[in-house]
């Protein structure tokens, strides 16, 4: 009964992040499948960030790796280590494998080209083999921030998600990804990163101190 009365409700917030996320999902691969170009306003926007000062690379490189199948288990175990939290850390493993995985099987149907395959003029700095749509990076990323940023203090939880973003714009930056790609990566992350902190018991805004110090007296 203990167990019942620390768990946090669902709240309107986590259902909007998981229809918001299915649908950023569903309406950018609507886009991709339905044209074998690259929209004209999806080109402006990739051309407006590839173009960014050089300079701004080193400073998202760092960042961005924890959209890597390293760079996530390192942040698993820093969650794991930190938190002392078995459901926070297994919330966290099972979102960005989750993310990571179907990321690869969306690759696999859409089949859509990298930037450097569909655009001329790409400066690009990350050399990424394989197909674009959707951004794994991204994926894995927010689904990480969507896990864990409810159950930090309110103060670090923009610059976990300022993270993820980093990640996203890193990888238009690097010209590994068209923008309706990192759309995709977003939509899919939040939305397993959500259903990941419900199926843990995490909702709300995160694992109530009770329920943590449980979890830590017991090993």
């Amino acid at each position: 009964m203990a167990h019942v009365r620390n768990r946090r409700d669902v709240r309107v917030g986590e259902v909007v992040a998981v229809v918001g996320g299915a649908a950023l999902l569903a309406a950018s691969w609507v886009v991709v499948a339905a044209t074998k170009r690259v929209p004209a306003a999806e080109a402006r926007v990739f051309k407006a960030v590839n173009d960014v000062a050089a300079a701004v690379w080193p400073v998202v490189w760092i960042p961005m790796q924890t959209g890597s199948f390293v760079g996530s288990v390192v942040v698993v175990a820093g969650t794991g280590v930190v938190s002392r939290s078995k459901r926070l850390t297994w919330a966290t493993l099972v979102a960005s494998q989750a993310a990571y995985w179907t990321a690869k099987e969306i690759k696999r149907i859409a089949a859509r080209g990298r930037p450097g395959d569909l655009l001329a003029g790409v400066q690009v700095r990350e050399r990424a083999t394989g197909l674009g749509y959707l951004s794994g990076h991204t994926a894995v990323a927010f689904a990480l921030a969507t896990v864990i940023a409810p159950s930090v203090p309110l103060a670090w939880r923009a610059p976990v998600f300022g993270t993820a973003g980093a990640v996203a714009f890193g990888r238009i930056h690097g010209g590994a990804h068209l923008p309706l790609d990192v759309a995709g990566g977003i939509g899919i992350g939040v939305l397993f990163g959500t259903l990941s902190r419900w199926s843990f018991g995490l909702g709300g805004d995160g694992l109530p101190a009770t329920a943590g110090a449980t979890e830590r007296g017991h090993g």
